[in-house]
């Protein structure tokens, strides 16, 4: 049943997309005149915007947030981390891989928590979201300080490179810290009787690590 009422929605908005062209199209003729020029021109915009409304609808353009929302998904998060390979600079490969390293290191401890207690999976994947931010602006201070040539701007730069990296090793033991946590009192007690604890931490986490992403508001 879902298919057919998927084709049904294409067609008719395939119709109405030419109904509105074809309206378009007289009044941009009526408005410019009837010559030749307008015609054709007129025609060729007519044409281009069909063309292009059915080859959208036959190869339809995935979205990337539906398709990489899983952050707990190995290798979800690992296809986001190694996309930026190709922006590292060579003399920054060893520091880089340490990097891809310890962003993986903390994608498990993620994970890890999850299979504990997965009512904390919104929590952890805003905390993965904001992880990738800050590999992100990592990586942009890997691009720029090499460029750099004034002193200053160059301190700026490491400065902004260093607190990226302090974020994510206090990421990764906090989430290690809350990971033992929740495992030694499921132990003890059989179920986790500070869930509301847990969950302030980890958005307290999230907090912190907008804080040091450039431009978080």
């Amino acid at each position: 049943m879902a298919k057919p009422k998927r084709l049904d929605w294409q067609i008719s908005s395939t119709q109405l997309l030419i109904i509105g062209l074809l309206i378009g199209y007289l009044g941009f003729v009526w408005w410019l005149g009837i010559r030749l020029v307008v015609l054709l021109s007129g025609g060729v915009i007519v044409v281009l915007a069909i063309a292009s409304w059915l080859i959208q609808l036959k190869h339809p353009k995935t979205n990337p947030t539906a398709s990489s929302a899983n952050l707990l998904q190995t290798d979800v998060f690992f296809s986001h981390i190694s996309h930026l390979d190709h922006q590292i600079p060579d003399v920054s490969r060893p520091l880089w891989r340490s990097v891809q390293q310890q962003a993986q290191v903390i994608q498990q401890i993620a994970i890890q928590i999850a299979q504990q207690e997965s009512t904390f999976t919104p929590d952890l994947l805003e905390t993965l979201h904001t992880v990738l931010d800050l590999v992100d602006q990592l990586v942009q201070a890997l691009q720029i300080t090499p460029k750099l040539r004034t002193p200053r701007y160059r301190e700026l730069a490491e400065q902004q490179l260093q607190s990226s990296r302090n974020r994510l090793q206090k990421t990764q033991d906090q989430l290690q810290e809350l990971h033992d946590q929740i495992a030694v009192e499921t132990l003890e007690r059989r179920y986790l009787s500070t869930p509301s604890v847990i969950a302030t931490k980890l958005q307290t986490l999230i907090a912190d690590n907008e804080k040091g992403i450039i431009g978080a508001e």
